[in-house]
């Protein structure tokens, strides 16, 4: 069937669902599978809608059915997933994803299941046994041909989890018993939890959840992070959809466990953190590591020494190295990057980003392996001998994700021997030195599961933002995750005081929208205080949403008794929306209460100005010039508001000054030529008029289409100013005369 025809019956039929028109659900649904010749799902969705039929005939005699709500949702429920199953099976042929390939790969090797490739997956752990191991030695021929045969039965049955739809009672079955099984890895089940969420986030599966359920309540604190991360993941993807009984059961009694509402709080704010992933690296990449290259021929002068030379555990320790970062202004960014690693920021993605081209992470089950120090590419006869010791610190470097373990195992291949020391033994110096930051969080088990939470969430962050074929699999992150917005977990995390810890990160890294919902999450919980509607109002003002704003600072006004940070915003908005007496209004407050505030005084003459209140403006401007002492931002009003009254002699003053002490703007020789005029000085006049015109055009004399705007500018602008022109006892009726003189004087 036609792909566009598939998706646009699949949307009214999640339309007819939403709306609990099941009739017209299964009429849809019913005309996909019977267009698409599947008389097997044809099959389940006649016996769904009989139970539906026969649902409604109780309904209709008005036979009490205290479950008929759940069964109406149940049956909803069973729709999509029956449409899911033939979207698969009207994609399965030809699509050419990654996804679609690997299923069609799949499906070739019909004798295989998820049962019996961990079956064989068991027997090879079993061969590969320490008995084995010390008879052959791991590091024989056949010990490493072992090893890379187990990872490749690995990616395999993660592939086989993922492209599963779906999990079967026997698929299910399997996986427990594996997840439960001694001689599994710990590092391949989570491997197998992380095939789970990949394959739930394409389409939505129950038993998926239910698997991931299980996990989350697991000892071990990877597999309680998959658990815990996957099912906040398929459940906010998915909220519309309903769960099984069976996973419902399981997820109820999740949530009844002490340690349920902690546990999806602290998730949530590391799953928050991502969407400022990219600033962070935009960061480094802009600012860090170009004043680093900067530095470096000061830093070669001071400490005659290369900066390749450089120690970075001595760099702390000299003087001549903090006092260059210091006054280069990096000592404050290079803390800044520094506390926000401390607080789980990722910093790393951007130094990462680029050793993500290894042919290792052209599977998509590499990206979610757990770093081991047994990867077959780390030991065994053809691996390089140094590796398996660099690999065992890199085991233990906290600060980095597995995906960037393994990038940094991959690049040393290419490093020699003396340089890879060195790296070495900076990323030894530097994890200690992180290792004492986080000592005291990392003490308690919940700095435990933040730091793992972390890391695994930076794992899939890559992923799904490097992976060569990403754009193929639904991102979770693509609009960022915020948990407390969805309907999934509206009822776990209403509370205002993690609402608030949310809002505040959004608000404190410039995220606007993002802090306005939560805040006004926060703010229908609790009655909110001066200071939510200040930064509601903020967020709104950087959004360009002046009404709004206003409307927020206005009720902050009410509750502060208008502090002076309120007023100051009030007065801007009312500005911004051309409502200058009420911004006055304000500005008077303010004044009254700091007289000698200059940036006071310089707002209260422009809203005179507005107003026209033009000789109140000029004291104003005298007063802002005289408190900003060597400040040029009187200089252009108050030389207007000058001319504006008709004190020539001393807007020339003025106008003098702004062409001698700053770069002169078009505006400003349109204005000496305004006041050329009122002096009665044409020629003067038409000189200032044809500087306007140059500078409109960049100070150049071109032709064409970028002299006639000029020149089409000055015209309007004239046009405009008639009426301060006459104010000035200017006749109105020279200016058009006068422009075409200047027109023809330039031969325009």
């Amino acid at each position: 069937m036609d792909k566009k025809i598939f998706a646009d019956t699949k949307r009214k039929i999640y339309e007819y669902v939403a709306g609990h028109r099941l009739r017209d659900a299964f009429g849809y649904a019913r005309s996909l599978a019977d267009g698409m010749m599947n008389w097997e799902l044809s099959r389940e969705l006649a016996a769904a809608e009989d139970n539906y039929r026969m649902m409604l005939s109780y309904a209709t005699k008005g036979a009490e059915d205290p479950g008929r709500n759940d069964m109406v949702a149940t049956l909803g429920d069973t729709i999509l997933g029956l449409v899911d199953r033939l979207e698969r099976e009207n994609l399965q042929p030809a699509e050419p994803t990654l996804y679609y390939n690997t299923l069609r790969y799949e499906r070739s090797q019909s004798s295989d299941s998820i049962a019996s490739l961990l079956d064989d997956y068991v027997k090879a752990i079993s061969d590969g046994s320490i008995f084995t191991v010390i008879s052959t030695g791991k590091h024989t021929a056949e010990g490493h041909r072992s090893a890379v045969e187990r990872e490749a039965l690995e990616r395999r049955i993660f592939n086989r989890i993922w492209v599963t739809h779906p999990l079967s009672s026997a698929d299910e079955e399997a996986l427990h018993i594996a997840l439960a099984d001694e001689r599994v890895p710990l590092y391949a089940k989570e491997l197998f939890g992380w095939g789970l969420v990949l394959g739930g986030l394409q389409y939505h599966d129950s038993r998926r959840v239910g698997l991931l359920l299980d996990m989350y309540r697991m000892s071990d604190r990877r597999l309680w992070g998959v658990g815990l991360i996957g099912v906040c993941l398929l459940l906010d993807a998915f909220s519309e959809r309903k769960l099984s009984r069976a996973a419902s059961l399981k997820f109820q009694a999740v949530r009844d466990t002490a340690d349920w509402g902690k546990d999806l709080r602290m998730v949530n704010m590391e799953l928050v953190k991502t969407v400022d992933t990219d600033r962070i690296t935009a960061k480094i990449r802009d600012e860090v590591v170009p004043g680093m290259m900067k530095l470096k021929p000061e830093i070669d002068k001071k400490l005659k020494l290369n900066i390749e030379d450089l120690d970075p555990a001595d760099m702390e320790e000299n003087p001549a190295w903090q006092e260059i970062l210091t006054e280069s202004g990096l000592a404050d960014k290079l803390k800044e990057m520094s506390e926000i690693q401390e607080e789980g920021g990722d910093v790393m993605m951007g130094t990462f980003s680029h050793l993500k081209t290894f042919p290792f992470f052209n599977d998509v089950a590499n990206w979610f392996l757990p770093f081991h120090t047994d990867y077959s590419a780390f030991t065994g006869s053809g691996a390089d001998t140094g590796l398996s010791t660099v690999a065992d610190v890199m085991s233990a470097a906290g600060f980095l994700c597995d995906s960037d373990k393994y990038s940094f195992m991959f690049s040393l291949e290419h490093v020699p021997a003396a340089q890879r020391q060195m790296m070495l033994q900076q990323f030894k110096t530097h994890d200690a030195q992180l290792a004492e930051l986080r000592a005291a969080s990392l003490s308690l088990p919940e700095g435990d599961k933040r730091s793992i939470l972390n890391k695994q969430i930076q794992n899939l962050f890559r992923f799904f933002r490097l992976f060569r074929r990403k754009g193929e699999i639904p991102n979770p992150f693509a609009a960022g995750v915020n948990l407390s917005a969805s309907v999934a977990f509206v009822d776990d995390l209403r509370d205002p005081d993690a609402l608030s810890l949310i809002a505040e990160f959004y608000f404190s890294h410039g995220y606007y929208r993002q802090a306005l919902s939560s805040f006004a999450l926060v703010a229908e919980l609790k009655a909110p205080g001066a200071d939510i509607y200040q930064k509601m109002g903020h967020a709104r003002q950087k959004l360009g949403d002046y009404e709004g704003a206003l409307a927020d600072y206005e009720r902050a006004e009410m509750l502060d008794g208008g502090s002076d940070w309120t007023l100051r915003r009030l007065a801007r908005c009312y500005m911004a929306l051309h409502r200058p007496a009420e911004a006055l209004d304000r500005l008077r407050i303010l004044e009254s209460r700091k007289p000698d505030n200059a940036a006071t005084a310089l707002n209260i003459g422009r809203c005179l100005v507005e107003l026209e209140r033009y000789d109140e403006a000029v004291a104003a401007y005298y007063k802002g010039e005289y408190l900003d002492h060597g400040s040029a931002k009187a200089l252009r009003p108050l030389a207007w508001c000058l001319l504006m009254v008709g004190d020539l002699t001393q807007a020339a003053k003025y106008y003098e000054k702004v062409l001698a002490d700053t770069v002169p703007t078009a505006e400003d020789y349109l204005n000496m030529g305004h006041l050329k005029l009122a002096e009665g000085n044409f020629s003067e006049a038409m000189n200032f008029y044809s500087l306007n015109i140059s500078a409109r055009t960049g100070g150049e004399n071109p032709t064409g289409t970028a002299r006639k705007a000029a020149v089409d500018g000055f015209i309007s602008d004239m046009r405009e100013d008639a009426k301060y022109l006459r104010r000035i006892g200017v006749d109105a009726d020279l200016v058009p005369l006068l422009t075409d003189a200047i027109l023809y004087e330039d031969k325009l």
